[in-house]
């Protein structure tokens, strides 16, 4: 999935989201290419803190607002579609699940 503004504004804005643990975990759970590709793993991460927000309210509003504006997929249509569970285990995956997320996403627009 490609971001929809630069990397360097996407990562600004995720390290805007209030919650140090997000803040913290970036490093290792968002990685985006050379070409502005975010790999199906750090979409499902920042996902997962839009979802839950680490039990912050607040962190949990500023992480879809921050999806909603650096993807071109809304939260909420993702949300709908996909099953928290399956992000949880699928954003950890240590392997290549690009094709399966692909895949997934294309029942968006079905």
């Amino acid at each position: 999935m490609y971001l929809q503004k630069s990397a360097q504004g996407a990562e600004r804005l995720i390290l805007s989201i209030p919650h140090r643990s997000c803040a913290k975990a970036i490093e290792s759970n968002w990685s985006v290419s050379a070409d502005g590709k975010v790999r199906a793993q750090g979409v499902l991460w920042l996902f997962c803190w839009a979802k839950t927000g680490m039990g912050s309210e607040q962190a949990r509003q500023a992480a879809m607002s921050v999806f909603d504006q650096i993807l071109p997929v809304r939260f909420a249509d993702l949300d709908a579609l996909l099953d928290h569970e399956y992000a949880r285990k699928a954003r950890y995956a240590a392997g290549n699940i690009e094709a399966q997320f692909e895949r997934l996403l294309g029942t968006l627009s079905s």
